[in-house]
């Protein structure tokens, strides 16, 4: 007898509907090769093997689609619903909250992740622990400390905050209503919560070097020797 599985109500989003100028690649970086396999596919690749979601969103440039479909049916073994992505990091956050609104709504989706596809090492053990801390709390977000700041403030740090960020469905979707009817655009998930529904107490938890953002051409060098400490064939 085949087993289901159990429902979870988590949804995980990728975006990947940037352009990537800053790597001079002159192409979406997401796309670029990495350890034998597009960028963005090492996403999903460790998000399915938490084995904590129900369904998976990738947002993508819409002239990039068939290309996005194509590269995700060769490397991703679960579907994948595909969402096309706005001007701006907040607005295609914005599409993708708006595309899972009847799940939200219906209570089915009850928690959601919201991961840049241009970190393409977030580990399964990081995101279990955003996971964990956001259904306690309503929120969670990882952030590493990296520097001790002197002078007039001397003694406080400097810290970065990372993806994936996770919260609770409905006061996401809610936030980001608001922001649309307001024209705000946060540069990230949390700046977002933070302003329009700062009810929702927001864990955070101590994220990864390994978990960098590919922006320049030494960050796709970084992750290879990333991947290849850790025993993947690069080819």
């Amino acid at each position: 007898m085949k087993k289901h599985r159990q429902h979870t109500g988590r949804t995980a989003v990728v975006l990947a509907a940037g352009s990537g100028t800053r790597l001079g690649a002159g192409a979406n970086k997401v796309w670029l090769p990495l350890g034998g396999r597009e960028l963005a596919t090492w996403s999903f690749r460790w998000l399915r093997q938490t084995g904590l979601f129900d369904r998976y969103v990738i947002v993508v440039h819409p002239n990039e689609r068939e290309d996005a479909r194509e590269i995700l049916n060769r490397h991703v073994e679960v579907p994948i619903d595909i969402v096309d992505g706005g001007k701006s990091r907040h607005d295609s956050e914005t599409r993708a909250l708006e595309y899972l609104a009847p799940s939200i709504e219906s209570g089915d989706c009850q928690l959601v992740l919201i991961h840049d596809g241009a970190r393409p090492l977030a580990s399964p053990s990081l995101v279990r622990r955003i996971v964990e801390a956001a259904e306690s709390s309503g929120g969670s977000l990882p952030y590493l400390e990296t520097a001790h700041i002197t002078g007039s403030y001397s003694g406080q740090q400097l810290v970065r905050v990372q993806t994936p960020q996770v919260f609770a469905a409905a006061p996401l979707l809610d936030a980001y209503r608001q922001a649309a009817g307001e024209g705000f655009e946060g540069s990230d998930t949390s700046m977002c919560m933070e302003r329009f529904r700062p009810d929702i107490p927001v864990r955070v938890v101590k994220g990864s070097a390994q978990n960098l953002k590919v922006t320049y051409p030494q960050d796709l060098v970084m992750a290879e020797h990333i991947l290849a400490a850790q025993g993947f064939s690069l080819k």
